[in-house]
């Protein structure tokens, strides 16, 4: 989830000018009234003052107007990722980027008619979507190394034009690594250290025949989290983090290490779940500082800490913040 520079700025604009007219619009007087043992707060602002604010909203909103609508759009986003709802990022490539060799990115698939168990820990992926373990053997059998994925080299990214760099960047979108394995040849049943197919000999019986053709029906779900041990969430692999992924749970080219594979899914799409909760604690510190603290202190003489914007009454400001 990126958020652009001009929605930063428009926030930044928005709030100072609503600031600028709150804070000298705002009264506070008591009663004189001696049956009466507390003070009450009025605020008072002049007609004057609501014509500013009128010009100030019409001015935040034809710079900031989009402020909304962005914010809504991110937060609704995030939470498609989170349940699953969202199909790996695939949506946010174009076409150049999605295209590899002539190939478009297939249909996204989310049943692959596999049988068997599903991939273990698979419930912690995000995924709305079950994850066969037969899909993710389908998709290991066809890597045996770094190379088995794409053709670095020639990856639309390297050939930018006007590179200032001697490498050039080598960046695999996720739907090309989708496409380049449904079309990849099948290899090998994975298997275990001890020489026995994952998922058991049953299983692998049941199933070759089917994986084991070109472009078999793999779940998107699957390719996402193979996908994501190397990238974390993001919509571009490298081939540095592929290798250094690939050396601890497929060292060899025909053993998996299972456990290590999925504490590396795991991981990487825990990832997703940490950017998440960033994303969530730099709103409320955002909003926090610029209007809702202020508005608090001075409508209603509460401290809440976040800043110092807006002005608190010294003798009834009332702090829940210790600093």
């Amino acid at each position: 989830m990126r958020i652009k520079a001009s929605t930063i700025i428009a926030t930044a604009f928005l709030a100072s000018n609503a600031l600028a007219f709150i804070a000298p619009t705002t009264r506070h007087a008591t009663t004189s009234n001696p049956n009466i043992g507390t003070s009450s707060r009025l605020h008072i602002a002049s007609p004057g003052a609501y014509t500013e604010l009128a010009k100030t909203v019409v001015m935040g909103l034809a710079f900031g107007g989009g402020l909304i609508p962005a914010t809504i759009g991110g937060n609704k986003a995030m939470m498609q990722t989170l349940t699953g709802k969202r199909k790996g990022g695939d949506n946010m490539a174009d076409a150049s980027e999605r295209n590899l060799n002539g190939k478009m990115v297939s249909d996204y698939v989310e049943d692959s008619g596999a049988s068997g168990d599903e991939l273990p820990k698979s419930n912690l992926l995000f995924s709305k979507e079950k994850i066969p373990l037969v899909d993710v053997i389908a998709i290991i059998g066809r890597i045996d190394s770094v190379n088995s994925i794409a053709d670095w080299k020639n990856l639309p990214s390297t050939k930018v034009p006007n590179l200032e760099t001697a490498v050039p960047p080598m960046w695999l979108p996720r739907g090309a690594f989708k496409t380049n394995i449904r079309n990849a040849k099948f290899l090998d049943w994975p298997v275990d250290a001890n020489g026995e197919p994952i998922g058991g000999a049953d299983l692998k019986k049941a199933e070759m025949n089917r994986i084991k053709k070109k472009g078999p029906a793999i779940g998107d779900a699957a390719l996402d989290a193979v996908f994501d041990t190397w990238a974390g969430g993001a919509s571009i692999a490298t081939p540095d983090k592929v290798e250094k992924q690939l050396s601890k749970w497929r060292p060899n080219g025909k053993d998996l290490d299972l456990g290590a594979f999925v504490n590396a899914a795991v991981f990487g799409r825990s990832l997703i779940g940490l950017g998440a909760f960033t994303f969530i604690l730099i709103q409320l510190v955002a909003y926090g500082t610029l209007f809702i603290a202020p508005v608090l202190r001075i409508f209603f003489d509460i401290d809440i800490g976040f800043g110092k914007l807006g002005d608190c009454d010294p003798n009834l400001c009332v702090h829940y913040w210790p600093f």
